[in-house]
């Protein structure tokens, strides 16, 4: 009997070894990165955002333009009530002149889409949590526009010119934005139409699109 259990033994071994050795997947990689994230604008308007890091998360948010006469700055982990991984495969800043900045990121362990609309104040800051990146590769967007829903809604917007279009859902969906796929199955977005497949609570499939010009 005792030469019977020494090979059951050393297999439970084996097995526990290789289960404890499996991590969790992540929207994208989550090694610690220590590099601030920098964007510069045109050299028209001089516009530049750096985000600093501490302790492997986004930390300080700084943003400003060739003629303003300081920067401002957010603390991002307070603005979102939440930290957040970040990577350069999953985050792109686009500035509209002196209007506006549009900072798009996906967290890279929940894997939650953020969209910020800032304005060169640091209290000019519209956040939407339910952004649908392109930085996933279930949505094919066109690079000069970003998404975002409410849950019964989906909005686009062009960050060049500022123009915007909506399409409604016809109902409200339930989503967890960090499991965004059991709601969201594909997304489709150019400057001429909007395509977007839901899946309702009992799981089934619910094609949309909708005409638009931006």
């Amino acid at each position: 009997m005792k030469i019977l259990l020494l090979p059951v033994l050393s297999i439970v071994l084996f097995a526990s070894c290789n289960n404890s050795s499996k991590t969790a997947k992540t929207f994208c990689d989550t090694n610690c990165n220590s590099t601030s994230f920098d964007f510069k604008g045109t050299p028209e308007f001089g516009q530049s955002l750096s985000i600093s890091v501490k302790n492997c998360t986004a930390d300080t948010v700084t943003w400003t333009h060739g003629k303003a006469a300081t920067s401002s700055q957010v603390q991002l982990s307070d603005f979102l009530n939440q930290p957040v991984k970040l990577n350069k495969s999953a985050i792109s800043c686009a500035f509209q002149d002196t209007s506006f900045i549009w900072l798009a990121f996906n967290d890279c362990v929940t894997g939650r889409g953020y969209l910020l609309k800032m304005t060169y104040k640091k209290t000019g800051i519209l956040k939407m949590t339910g952004a649908l990146n392109a930085f996933d590769p279930k949505f094919s967007i066109d690079p000069d526009l970003r998404a975002y829903t409410d849950r019964g809604n989906i909005y686009v917007v062009n960050v060049n010119t500022g123009k915007q279009a909506q399409m409604t859902f016809k109902k409200e969906y339930e989503m967890d934005f960090n499991n965004v796929h059991k709601a969201i199955d594909t997304l489709n977005v150019s400057k001429q139409r909007v395509y977007i497949k839901l899946i309702d609570k009992n799981g089934t499939e619910v094609p949309l699109e909708k005409k638009i010009e931006l």
